[in-house]
């Protein structure tokens, strides 16, 4: 058993993302949002748990967006990040190779794919391998489908005698999670091979010399829509705590789509058609700066009418999320509810979930950890400002979508008016005296 004097982790997260696009055009995959935190911070939680206070992240795509947030994260504290920029990307055993001198001054380095999500214990992980005399540890998780992964087998001792990448008749389906504690002679032994992957062209040579630690905890690869649209789903109850750092709750700000953050188009069911409301992504930015969650609450009636598909209003929200990424703006969540009216009052309260009914507003308060007193319903008909009432939020008509006197004369002396989303957002930030 040996006693390791320093730990350092490389964090990998320069990917291309390319099975998140259109999303990741505009946005890094490291830093999409999930939970109304990104990507990335969740790894930054379980290093600062484990007392990790020096990690290095390479950065390719959107380089600068992770740069700021790296500047961000050192000026909170905790764990400091130093980057490692690459103009192409060198794979990720060339991530190792250019970060060779992470080994010096450290006995252990962790080597952490950073586009899963997942609450593994590091200190936990690290004390395992600290416990063993071989050089590499590999964290594992039973997959599902383990032909898609690395999958490992081993022995009475932990050991792993056997690994092949994405095998064709896997052995077993204790599969790679990409996390490794490596030491420090191991991992310049890894910098020196000069490869490019790990999973084909380094990890089998350490057969015999790597022990497997399974991890029985939620851990997801954030490999494409559904993965993220699971993660954000799962976050609430993984991550209890996640929205409530610093020891109380969020506000947040509760958003219409159509008519509010885009331009309405009647039954809209063509992402190219996907226009954002003049002033949306400044808004949603100053609502960021002031420290509220935004959070997207939609009827989308039109599935119930058989005249969308639950996929292709996923495609909608996909290039939602792209063209607010493009102007630098995020949400946090998106929830819809798709359910037909029966009748045509729109004050009506007739399904708990479809606006003017507040559930929509009291899952994402109950799942993001947010204070509906202290938050904000933003639409463009009266059902929105009534959701917003009924949750227990104040509410804002917007003039910029489908609003009619009828809309004016209920909302009159229940809510605010504004012209558009600047206007709504200048007025909270107004009441709420603070400056963003």
């Amino acid at each position: 058993m040996r006693s390791a004097k320093r730990t350092k982790a490389l964090l990998l997260a320069g990917g291309l993302g390319t099975r998140l696009r259109p999303l990741t055009d505009e946005l890094p995959k490291c830093l999409a949002p999930i939970a109304g935190r990104p990507l990335l911070d969740y790894w930054i939680d379980r290093l600062d748990e484990a007392g990790i206070s020096l990690a290095r992240i390479n950065t390719h795509a959107h380089a600068g967006q992770v740069r700021d947030y790296i500047a961000g994260v050192n000026e909170r504290g905790g764990a400091r990040l130093v980057e490692s920029h690459e103009p192409e990307l060198l794979g990720s055993a060339g991530t190792v190779a250019a970060n060779a001198d992470l080994a010096d001054d450290a006995d252990v380095i962790l080597i952490v794919y950073a586009d899963n999500l997942s609450d593994v214990d590091l200190g936990s992980f690290i004390r395992f391998h600290e416990g063993h005399d071989d050089p590499f540890s590999m964290m594992l998780f039973r997959a599902p489908n383990p032909r898609a992964c690395g999958i490992a087998e081993l022995d009475g001792e932990a050991r792993i005698v056997s690994f092949v990448e994405k095998p064709e008749n896997p052995s077993s389906d204790l599969a790679n999670a990409g996390l490794y504690a490596v030491d420090a002679e191991a991992y310049r032994e890894m910098a020196s091979l000069k490869a490019f992957d790990l999973g084909f062209e380094v990890l089998p040579r350490f057969t015999g010399r790597m022990r497997g630690w399974l991890w029985g905890g939620y851990h997801l690869d954030i490999g494409n829509h559904a993965a993220l649209e699971q993660a954000r789903r799962d976050a609430a109850s993984v991550f209890p705590g996640n929205a409530a750092r610093g020891g109380s709750r969020r506000r947040g700000v509760f958003l219409d789509r159509d008519g509010t953050l885009i331009e309405h188009v009647h039954y809209l069911d063509d992402p190219s058609r996907v226009r954002l409301a003049p002033g949306v992504g400044d808004a949603l930015r100053r609502l960021r700066r002031a420290g509220f969650a935004r959070v997207v609450v939609t009827n989308q009636s039109a599935v119930g009418r058989g005249r969308l598909t639950l996929d292709r209003l996923g495609e909608i929200h996909v290039e939602l999320e792209r063209r607010l990424a493009s102007e630098g703006a995020s949400v946090d969540a998106i929830y819809y509810c798709p359910d037909a009216p029966v009748g045509d009052d729109r004050t009506v309260v007739e399904n708990p979930d479809r606006k003017p009914g507040p559930g929509m507003l009291k899952r994402g308060a109950s799942e993001l950890g947010l204070d509906l007193g202290g938050s904000w319903m933003i639409g463009d008909l009266i059902s929105d400002v009534l959701a917003g009432l009924n949750a227990g939020c104040r509410s804002i008509l917007v003039e910029s979508g489908q609003a009619t006197a009828a809309d004016h004369e209920a909302a009159s002396g229940r809510a605010l008016v504004a012209r558009d989303m600047s206007e709504a957002v200048e007025k909270i930030l107004e009441n709420e005296g603070v400056q963003a």
